[in-house]
C-alpha cells in the first residue's frame, strides 16, 4: 500500500469510527440493561476502526521516505488529514467524561499519530512548497484543510462534499467535478397510531425510521469538469457498498448507500456529447447498527 492510499483509508476508518461512536452514545444514553450488549459490540467495532486508522497513519509515515515526489498529491493528503482530524475530534467530543475510556484512549492515540504524520509530511514537502501552498490557500479558501500544517490556517475547504469508500476511493463534489446547487435532507421517525375506544388515538414510537439526502445540480462539461463525472458516481454505486459522506466544513455525515443517479443531457453537440448535464443523486442512511438494537 502506498502513502496516498494509507492516509486516505485512515480518513475512512476514522469517519466510520465517528459514526459508530455516535450510535454508542445514543444507545448508552438510554440507560437500558438490555442495550449493554449493543454498546459493547459497537465500542469494540469503533475502537477497532480507530486502531486501524492509527496503524495506517503509522504505516504512511514509514512510507514517506520512499514516497517520491508528493507535490502533485498535496491536496489529497491535506484533505485526508483534515477529514481524519475532524472525525476523531468529533469522537472525543461525543465521549467526553469517563463513560467510554477505551474509545477515548484509541481516539487520542490517533491524534498523536496524526500529529507526527503531519510534521513529517511538512518536513518532506519542504518549506518552499508549503510557503507557496499557504499563499494559494489564502486566496482559494483552503485554510482550514491545512490546519496544523501552518499557522495561518483560516477558511474552509472548497469542496462542498466528499464521498469516500472503504477501498480508499474518493469523489469530491466541487466546481471542477459535479458541484450541486441544492441539498435536501429528509429524516423520518416512525410513530404508530393506536386506536382507543371513545378516546383520541394514542401515539407509540416504533423506530427511528430512515434518513435520505438528495443532491441536485448541473454540470457544464465544456467548463472543465468533463462529462464523465456522473459515470464515476455510477461506478461507485454499482459496487453496492456504503460510502462515507463528509461535508466541506469537516462535519462527518456518516455512512450512506447511493440509491440512484438521475441524469438529463441537453444541448448535444454533433458527436452526441452534452453541453449541459442536469443530475440528481439520492443517498439512504446505512444504519449499520439498527439490527442490534
Amino acid at each position: 500500500m502506498d502513502f496516498i492510499s494509507s492516509v486516505t483509508q485512515a480518513a475512512t476508518q476514522a469517519s466510520i469510527a465517528s459514526e459508530r461512536v455516535r450510535h454508542v452514545v445514543r444507545v448508552f444514553d438510554r440507560n437500558r440493561s438490555a442495550s449493554q450488549n449493543t454498546v459493547d459490540t459497537l465500542t469494540k467495532l469503533a475502537t477497532g476502526n480507530l486502531t486501524s486508522a492509527a496503524d495506517l497513519l503509522r504505516g504512511a509515515t514509514g512510507l514517506l521516505s520512499v514516497a517520491g515526489d508528493l507535490s502533485p498529491q498535496i491536496g489529497t493528503v491535506m484533505r485526508s488529514f483534515s477529514a481524519t482530524g475532524a472525525a476523531v475530534n468529533s469522537v472525543l467530543k461525543m465521549v467526553g467524561g469517563v463513560n467510554h475510556p477505551l474509545i477515548q484512549s484509541a481516539a487520542q492515540s490517533v491524534m498523536g499519530v496524526l500529529g507526527d504524520a503531519k510534521t513529517q509530511f511538512t518536513a518532506l514537502v519542504g518549506e518552499q512548497t508549503m510557503g507557496a501552498l499557504q499563499s494559494f490557500a489564502q486566496t482559494t479558501g483552503l485554510g482550514s484543510v491545512l490546519s496544523g500544517l501552518f499557522d495561518s490556517a483560516t477558511s474552509s475547504t472548497p469542496h462542498l462534499l466528499t464521498l469516500s469508500t472503504d477501498d480508499g476511493d474518493a469523489f469530491h463534489f466541487g466546481l471542477s467535478t459535479a458541484a450541486y446547487d441544492k441539498l435536501r435532507r429528509s429524516t423520518r421517525f416512525k410513530i404508530a397510531s393506536q386506536e382507543r375506544l371513545n378516546r383520541e388515538e394514542a401515539q407509540q414510537p416504533v423506530s427511528q425510521g430512515g434518513d435520505t439526502i438528495t443532491l441536485s445540480g448541473v454540470v457544464f462539461p465544456s467548463l472543465g469538469a468533463g462529462f464523465r463525472q456522473l459515470e464515476a458516481l455510477r461506478a461507485i454505486g454499482a459496487k453496492l457498498k456504503p460510502v462515507q459522506l463528509t461535508a466541506g466544513t469537516g462535519d462527518v455525515l456518516g455512512r450512506w448507500y447511493l440509491h440512484s443517479v438521475d441524469e438529463e443531457q441537453e444541448a448535444l453537440m454533433s458527436d452526441g456529447a452534452p453541453r449541459k448535464q442536469t443530475y440528481s443523486l439520492e443517498f439512504g442512511r446505512y444504519g449499520e447498527d439498527f439490527a442490534n438494537l
